[in-house]
């Protein structure tokens, strides 16, 4: 990431990813728990609490 702004070079989905990771490292993410949610509506596994 650091050399394609270093070239001017757009990379917005590699940017997006890496944001996203930040995010879903923080304990209550409101973006994470949206996730949560959509993930149990769609028949995807539980969300587990440490």
């Amino acid at each position: 990431m650091e050399a394609a702004i270093d070239h001017s070079v757009p990379l917005p989905a590699i940017t997006a990813s890496l944001f996203a990771r930040f995010s879903s490292r923080q304990d209550d993410s409101p973006q994470m728990k949206m996730i949560a949610a959509l993930r149990s509506q769609f028949g995807g596994h539980a969300v587990e609490k440490k």
